[in-house]
């Protein structure tokens, strides 16, 4: 059975590679395409910063092949696809860019469906105006991806997409959280009757672990 994978999605500053900082470092893989070092002091001694796509695909092969790995971070998606994009620019011209650029992100969202690490994802997001069925607009909050086979569908490929928010409370005090379900807006969404509460502190660790306690019941 595939390990589960989990989007983290949202703004700068909101809280996502913080959310982080709980993962077990020895048990954990981050490749790191933003190459902007963790924003916590805890080590992680598996941590490989990539520049290129075939970096990356190195990176991905050597932690998909290490058995006690549990967790493999990549940060971020919306870099990989930058970076990816740039590549296909290259490389191709007119309708080449788009096939290799879309051909390239498909494999990669197949290969690290795995059993025994949980994939996490961390993207930036976007707000888009969608017609709906009715003929009325509405914004949708989703994760940014450059070109349109994949807009609006990335999600899909996730058992969970948590979005970060950072909220205050009426003393004027910060909480950085996750948002579990979507609003609406969002296309947040986790596993049924998992979490009671629209909003969690943003520690990825500790939604693993409950993701691991709600498979066991």
């Amino acid at each position: 059975m595939s390990k589960a994978i989990i989007g983290i999605v949202g703004g700068s500053g909101t809280g996502k590679s913080t959310s982080l900082r709980n993962l077990p470092p020895e048990k954990t893989y981050i490749i790191d395409l933003e190459r902007k070092g963790m924003p916590f002091p805890k080590k992680f001694p598996y941590i490989a910063s990539c520049s290129y796509t075939t970096e990356f695909d190195a990176a991905l092969k050597t932690a998909l092949a290490d058995e006690s790995c549990e967790v493999i971070v990549i940060e971020s998606f919306t870099k990989y696809v930058e970076i990816l994009h740039t590549l296909a620019d290259k490389s191709f011209k007119g309708f080449d860019i788009w096939n290799y650029y879309n051909k390239e992100i498909r494999t990669m969202l197949d290969k690290v469906k795995n059993d025994h690490a949980v994939v996490i994802f961390t993207a930036i997001d976007e707000i888009v105006e969608l017609v709906q069925p009715s003929g009325s607009t509405s914004n949708v909050r989703r994760i940014k991806v450059q070109g349109k086979q994949h807009a609006g569908c990335v999600e899909k490929e996730f058992l969970m997409v948590l979005f970060t928010e950072v909220r205050r409370d009426k003393d004027g005090n910060t909480r950085y959280v996750f948002q579990t379900n979507s609003d609406g807006i969002t296309s947040a969404k986790t596993p049924m009757g998992m979490f009671d509460e629209a909003y969690i502190d943003n520690d990825i660790n500790a939604v693993i672990e409950a993701a691991k306690n709600y498979y066991d019941k």
